[in-house]
């Protein structure tokens, strides 16, 4: 994670995550940090105690939000606010960054 003054190249980043869903922390920002995640397939119908934000910056993401689904590519985000039941789903490998607090709870629904 950097934490001091210095340049953060997501192309190099993202090649070295090797597991699907797992968030990697590339920065701390007060008690939030920004982080990538390379997502395919589907993760189960969760909720959090805390406010998220996704940013797709590669591939397209199918996000459901209560009965809604969201279509996300290339540059678009979306704010997950607490408590919303929400899953994702990519039908190929999708760079996802993700900022969130760094404590935030989670309650899997399924």
């Amino acid at each position: 994670m950097i934490y001091m003054t210095e340049i953060v190249d997501i192309h190099e980043k993202k090649l070295e995550i090797k597991e699907l869903f797992k968030k990697t922390p590339l920065l701390k920002l007060n008690d939030h940090y920004f982080g990538l995640t390379w997502m395919e397939e589907g993760y189960r119908l969760h909720k959090h105690d805390r406010d998220e934000f996704f940013l797709v910056l590669e591939g397209h993401l199918e996000i459901q939000v209560g009965d809604k689904v969201h279509e996300l590519d290339p540059f678009q985000g979306i704010l997950i606010e607490t408590g919303e039941p929400h899953k994702s789903k990519a039908s190929h490998k999708t760079l996802v960054g993700v900022f969130e607090p760094q404590d935030i709870g989670m309650e899997f629904l399924e």
